[in-house]
């Protein structure tokens, strides 16, 4: 890759620097400022004075770091035309065709046109501007068109200043945080940047400009995802400095490769344009997810918590790895992605001749992969449309951000070209080999078995696999044993295990390579390097890249080898033995295992209450296209923003909630199957797993900021372990849609929907009933008589909703208020005597008007309490 390319993508992505380190009060002598403000700051003779001095601040950052940067940045003879440091600081005040393309991609990042920018350039001055704090964008997202005011006091909560951890993501109401004095302030920036610096000394792989590079771009999303870009003038401090860098430096090296290509590269005229179409807007989308994870046709057996594992670690990475060939074959940094969540990624690309010919070529690439290794059951859709600067601008994106997504919808019919593809798959039927013990791979039933596709299964058993399924396994074994993942060319040296089907043919996978990372980063070797871990003290990696791609799973403990819930029930002894054998510390548990956990002990030993039951949680944002075309004002609407919202609301499925299932001793043997973008998909034990969409609720509300336009729907199913993951996912993703089908913000379980408020009360009815129950006010026998006239009060609300005419043998539903007394009489309190019966009676009688209330939904509460004493 054109080493300007990078040269011209890292100035970009450093240009802000300067306000991190003005803020912070970082030394700088006043005659290195004073000697440079005629260099790098605009002066406006009106006004007798130098504006915008986080530039100068931006030279000296880079200047007085030098010993932590990478060697190049100081060579005269790295890429074309300024010095990098020139490049970097000068975008204020601009003079040579290079210092003005990160000009103006700063601008056209801002979403200013000519005017505004000259506005802005005045900088009018904010008293104390060191005291203003990140506004959550999440805040101000309206769906109606009362939206939020431009103005500080329109908002009641703030980011603080702190490295982004999983309890950092979530903004602070100003009435538990507001910074009262500059020197508070400025005691704030100063720590936040005296870590940064710290961690810039410790960062890998200086020798190797793209690994490097980043490794600081997540070293910097770490202390700058909270920081404003902009404090100053009639601004609304919404977009983190993170994310203003970021989309600066994808809007640089498309402009630099498009002018480079067209010749234009001396004409400072055609920089400065607004006119031309110098863009495209590329968006690339995993189809075929759920197909993917939950592919059906195989036995997984014993394997299948890894085979799942890998599979759904498998579409994060894929999506990752396809943005990352797109920019490879246009000749971009990673860092022009600036959108990737949820299997769907957006990149900004030079509009050349050359670069639709990448873009081409790498669909090609991709898809024929796909469809050799997974017969058309999964594609990536790649579009793209041109745009220019004014395309950008406040006010005109959102018409450019609508485009974007129909031509998104014209390519999802279109995944392949059928005149190339269609038809059977050719030699499908010589592939396979007859002298293995099984005609079909037994973990996918689809693809032929191979050779060297050994799977261990324990008991000195194994199998013959597909390579797919056999490096899914591999996968799944290891990201629970690794922290660190390497992504090499397909033919670097690697040893030890690794893909037997690189990704894309081009791709090679290795969790082993730390005594070989030297060697392969100077070679070219190794692309990529990074920590998909999360410490339990929610400290991220800050030595390498950190990807928030891998979600919890539940390990063996030692104390697992002491719970005798593991051997209840009535299993063979062959099972029971092969539980207990499957009990190794740092290993995964088994769903079995998982589903165990929901037992409950007793006063004796050996005897539990309870069902053994999986519980399937499925769970996203509603309305999120709505957010996202019109949750932001749309004379507001930039992509910065756009961004922004997005990596905010990815942060809490693939920071916080793994975080959460691994702090919290409640739901430690929650699994994640996937957790990204917008929505959840857990399994876990089936009461753990309801206690916890409770949680789930209350901690997205309080991430939201309360707001009632941004909202979550929910759906569980309650399954036996040995049910097929397909039909676990089927099940919760119904019940999803039974959520959302009855108005959304909603949560449905046991076929029945409810409002997230009445589920909290009807919680509270299950602890009331169970209060009863423990203390002998109610038996087992009301318990399930109650069950019974569930159904009649829910038939009754179903007739006074009904439009047509009503049968008398309808009518006997009716009847659920007297058989109500009659029961409450007949069963209550039978322990008790005279008058703390009557009590027990009147009390149970008044408070069963839940029935008239809630009528199905008391299946809720109930079933709970049955399941748990069963």
């Amino acid at each position: 890759m054109d080493d300007t390319v990078y040269k011209i993508s890292i100035a970009g992505f450093l240009h802000d620097i300067g306000k991190f380190a003005e803020r912070a009060d970082m030394p700088v002598s006043k005659e290195y400022l004073n000697n440079n403000a005629g260099l790098y700051q605009p002066y406006y003779k009106t006004q007798n004075r130098y504006t915008h001095k986080h530039a100068v601040y931006t030279a000296a950052f880079i200047e007085e770091n030098e010993k932590y940067l990478p060697p190049q940045f100081n060579k005269a003879n790295w890429g074309l035309g300024d010095s990098f440091i020139n490049l970097a600081a000068m975008h204020h005040k601009p003079e040579s065709p290079l210092q003005w393309i990160i000009a103006i991609a700063d601008r056209v990042s801002s979403g200013f046109d000519r005017q505004k920018f000259e506005d802005y350039n005045l900088e009018i001055k904010v008293k104390d501007y060191t005291k203003t704090r990140l506004i959550p964008l999440l805040e101000g997202i309206s769906l109606e068109e009362n939206s939020r005011d431009d103005s500080l006091d329109a908002y009641k909560f703030r980011y603080q200043l702190k490295e982004l951890t999983p309890d950092s993501i979530f903004p602070s109401d100003l009435s538990e945080y507001r910074i009262f004095n500059r020197d508070d302030a400025k005691r704030e920036y100063s720590t936040l940047f005296n870590e940064f610096i710290n961690a810039l000394e410790r960062l890998w792989h200086k020798e190797n400009i793209p690994l490097w590079f980043e490794h600081f771009e997540n070293l910097f999303m770490i202390y700058a995802s909270h920081i404003p870009s902009a404090t100053v003038g009639l601004v609304v401090p919404d977009i983190s400095l993170f994310d203003h860098a970021k989309t600066t430096a994808s809007f640089a090296s498309a402009l630099y490769v498009y002018h480079s290509a067209n010749g234009s590269l001396d004409k400072v005229d055609s920089i400065k344009s607004y006119d031309d179409k110098k863009f495209l807007l590329v968006n690339g989308d995993f189809y075929g997810i759920q197909d993917f994870i939950f592919t059906s046709g195989g036995s997984t057996g014993k394997s299948s918590a890894k085979l799942l594992r890998g599979r759904s670690f498998s579409v994060s990475l894929i999506t990752e790895l396809a943005a990352d060939m797109l920019c490879r074959e246009i000749g971009l940094p990673s860092s022009s992605i600036i959108l990737n969540a949820a299997g769907k990624f957006t990149l900004i690309s030079p509009n050349t001749k050359a670069a639709k010919e990448a873009i081409q070529k790498a669909s090609i690439t991709m898809n024929e992969w796909l469809i050799n290794n997974f017969y058309g059951q999964s594609s990536i859709g790649i579009s793209y449309i041109e745009a220019s600067c004014n395309d950008f601008v406040t006010g005109n994106f959102p018409s450019l951000w609508e485009k974007l997504q129909d031509a998104m919808g014209t390519k999802k019919y279109t995944k392949f070209d059928l005149s190339k593809v269609g038809g059977s798959v050719k030699d499908y039927l010589g592939s396979f080999n007859n002298t293995l013990n099984h005609p079909l791979c037994p973990f996918c039933g689809k693809r032929p078995p191979h050779k060297d596709a050994i799977v261990e299964l324990g008991s000195n058993e194994k199998e013959y696999a597909c390579k797919i399924c056999k490096d899914h396994i591999y996968m799944g074994e290891h990201l629970v044993k690794n922290e660190k993942i390497a992504i090499a060319t397909s033919g670097a040296d690697i040893r030890g295990e690794k893909l037997l089907e690189p990704l894309f043919g081009t791709y090679q996978i290795s969790f082993d390579v730390e005594g070989k990372l030297g060697g392969m980063s100077k070679s070219g070797d190794l692309l990529k390097y990074w920590d998909i871990s999360i410490k339990k003290d929610g400290r991220l990696s800050k030595e390498i890249a950190t990807k928030f791609i891998n979600g919890y799973v539940p390990k063996y403990t030692d104390e697992d080898n002491y719970d005798d819930r593991l051997l209840a029930g009535k299993k063979r002894n062959e099972t029971k033995l092969e539980l207990v054998e499957s009990i190794k510390e740092g290993s995964p548990k088994t769903f079995l295992h998982i589903a165990k956990k929901s037992l409950h002990y007793t006063d004796k030993p050996d005897k539990f209450r309870g069902i053994e039951a999986l519980c399937v949680l499925k769970a996203d944002v509603d309305n999120l296209g709505l957010i996202f075309s019109f949750g932001i004002r749309q004379e507001r609407q930039t992509l910065s923003r756009i961004a922004n919202l997005s990596r905010q609301l990815n942060n809490f499925f693939t920071v916080y909630v793994p975080h959460l299932l691994s702090t919290d001793d409640r739901f430690k043997d929650i699994y994640t199957v996937f957790a990204g973008g917008d929505d959840l998909f857990l399994i876990g034990p089936w009461n753990r797993i309801i206690e916890f969409s409770a949680v789930l609720k209350e901690k997205f509300e309080k991430y939201v900021c309360k707001n009632k336009d941004v909202t979550l729907s929910a759906g569980i199913s309650i399954h036996k372990p040995s049910e097929p993951v397909m039909m676990l996912s089927e099940n919760a993703e119904n019940a999803l849609s039974e959520s959302k089908a009855s108005g959304k913000n909603r949560i449905t379980i046991f076929h029945e929907t409810a409002t997230w408020d009445e589920f909290d009360n009807l919680k509270k009815i299950k602890e009331n009933i169970e209060h009863w129950f423990d203390n002998g006010v109610i038996n087992n026998a009301m318990l399930f008589r109650l069950n019974e006239l569930i159904g009649m009060a829910k038939q009754e609300k179903e007739i006074q909703r009904a439009k047509y005419s009503i049968h008398i043998e309808d009518m006997e539903c009716l009847k659920w208020r007297a058989r109500l007394k009659y029961s409450v009489v007949r069963n209550i309190g039978k322990r008790l005597k005279n008058e703390q019966k009557e009590r027990a009676i009147e009390e149970v009688l008044t408070t069963m008007k839940w029935l008239d209330e809630y009528a199905g939904g008391m299946k809720i509460p109930l079933w709970q309490i049955l399941y748990n004493n069963r």
